[in-house]
């Protein structure tokens, strides 16, 4: 090969691989429905996400990052299958005295089939490779613990990548690939709030990239006959004031949507309000939401008890496009930042 031509050669590589390397929130949807295009073709009915590691078995927010939103877009492609919520896989292993460790044994995979209903397990390993992350991840069955699946993905090792992977998380982690019996203290959510049928349980705020508050959240459809819709107010009632007072507001969210109520007039002038778009929550479902909150006045976030305000719409049926609008709950509480 021409001397001219190699070096075109190796620009072109190194130009590419940096093209083909996206932000992490692209590269994971894109891995999700891959996974869940293999869950479906291997007919599996139920399946959870377990924290990422690095190759020695280490455990890190990164980790953690990556199996929440694989969570939430595993639900979000909405393929012929559940996805069991994390926070619920922990107390099954809590109460039944089982480590994410031992899942990958059949009989200990077995056992979380008996008891939580699923039928398959994601995790995966996280491998720093020059700018980028490399990711491998494996399906195992709980039956056999035989690898049904398998995909690769890579994404650009940005500044909050880097945050989030030098940050190890608090205490063992039981939904790690490693580690044994660990105190679930640290990972049950911090607040649960009921209205009705539907539960909130907030899990953590975090401070991400030096400048978002960053929650994560369970929402649960606790109804044994009837699905509910949710979605959350489009106003300025969704917010987050720090423990300075400051105002953040929110920025962005996953797994749920910003909505407004619309009103219609049935036959007879009788009125009826409705919100769309919304996310439906089966009966005894849960589905994992996250919202990131940032100040418009340019301030950075400070850890400490924040004051955390949601808003949700509420609705029973769905109709034409928009969920039928039933209540408004308004949830106010301390939360801390970490």
């Amino acid at each position: 090969m021409k001397p001219q031509r190699f070096l075109t050669f190796i620009i072109c590589t190194l130009l590419c691989g940096n093209i083909l390397a996206q932000d992490i929130d692209t590269e994971l949807s894109k891995l999700a429905d891959n996974l869940a295009g293999q869950i479906k073709d291997q007919g599996k009915k139920k399946v959870t996400v377990l924290d990422f590691t690095d190759l020695q078995g280490g455990s890190s927010e990164l980790g953690k990052y990556i199996a929440e939103q694989l969570t939430v877009d595993l639900v979000m492609d909405k393929k012929d299958f559940s996805v069991l919520d994390r926070a619920n896989l922990k107390s099954i292993l809590a109460e039944h005295k089982l480590t994410a460790t031992g899942l990958i044994d059949p009989d200990t995979a077995k056992k979380l089939g008996q008891f939580a209903g699923v039928d398959a397990i994601i995790l995966g390993t996280i491998t720093p490779k020059d700018q980028n992350i490399a990711l491998t991840v494996k399906i195992i069955t709980t039956d056999t613990a035989e690898i049904i699946g398998a995909a690769k993905a890579a994404f650009k090792a940005d500044s909050t990548v880097q945050q989030l992977q030098s940050t190890a998380t608090t205490g063992n982690n039981v939904l790690s690939g490693a580690g044994a019996g660990a105190d679930l203290s640290d990972d049950k959510p911090k607040v649960v709030k009921k209205f009705g049928d539907f539960q909130v349980e907030l899990q953590s705020l975090k401070i991400i990239n030096g400048g978002q508050y960053f929650l994560t959240m369970t929402l649960t459809n606790r109804s044994a006959s009837k699905s509910i819709w949710v979605a959350l107010r489009t106003s300025s009632t969704t917010s987050l004031l720090d423990p300075n007072g400051n105002q953040f507001g929110r920025s962005s969210a996953t797994g749920i949507s910003y909505a407004q109520v619309h009103v219609q007039y049935a036959y007879g002038g009788a009125m009826q309000e409705y919100f769309n778009p919304a996310t439906e929550i089966r009966p005894g479902d849960s589905a994992i939401a996250t919202i990131a909150f940032a100040s418009s006045e340019g301030r950075s976030p400070s850890p400490g008890v924040c004051t955390l305000q949601l808003e949700f719409f509420l609705g029973d049926d769905f109709v034409s496009g928009s969920a039928k609008h039933t209540t408004t709950p308004n949830l106010v509480t301390k939360f801390e930042a970490k």
